[in-house]
Order: C-alpha cells, then structure tokens, then sequence
C-alpha cells in the first residue's frame, strides 16, 4: 500500500482534503484492478460517481467511497457470487477483501434490500 506521504501527493494532485477519503479511493481502485485482471468484470458494467470520476472526469472532484455495478445478463447471481469469492479468496498485492456483514440499502423507488459490504485490510 501507499505511505502517509504518498497518500498526501495523491491527496493534492487530486485537491481532496481527507486523506482517509484518498486511502478509499486507492483500495477501490486496487479491487477494480483485481476485477479486472481476474476476469470477474467481464460479468459487470461499472457504473455510478466512482465511474465517472475514474473514466471520465479524472482525478479532481469528490471522491467516492463505493463502487456501483450492475450484473450483465450473460451470468446468474450465484455464478457471478462464486466468481467474486474465487476473485478475491487470496489477497491482491498486499491487500486482503473479504465480505462483511449485510446492509440494507434504499433505492429511488424507497424499497430495501440487501447489499454486501466489502472490507480489506493489509
């Protein structure tokens, strides 16, 4: 991973205030990479504010803390669970992922429901 300093070069190349924000940012962008390389974002279109920031707008603006995807049509949830738990079974230069717990989350529409929530850790 990245030291304090490293963190605070990114953290002003990218006008962000919160190097905590900056250290997600990183790891996020890490797990993008795991995905990537590990075949598991052939089943997944990546959207949301972590998108755009990442492919459009470049580094400056608001971080994010999350990533948003949706699963393509080509793979069932339960295929795509197990290719994420094979994906990240071993860490990814340094950096272990594991699942959490559940969280409830609210759409637009105010209906619930579950959303796995990802920790790391080095």
């Amino acid at each position: 991973m990245l030291t304090t300093a490293q963190l605070r070069q990114v953290a002003a190349r990218s006008g962000a205030r919160d190097i905590a924000n900056v250290e997600i940012d990183v790891i996020l962008t890490y797990l993008l990479h795991l995905l990537i390389e590990r075949g598991v974002m052939e089943h997944l279109a990546f959207k949301g504010g972590t998108m755009l920031r990442k492919m459009i707008f470049g580094p400056r603006g608001r971080l994010s803390t999350d990533l948003d995807f949706t699963c393509r049509k080509d793979i069932s949830i339960d295929d795509l669970t197990l290719a994420l738990l094979d994906a990240l079974a071993q860490p990814y230069r340094g950096i272990a992922f594991r699942f959490g717990g559940q969280r409830l989350v609210f759409d637009r529409r105010g209906l619930r429901r579950q959303s796995s929530v990802l920790a790391c850790r080095e």
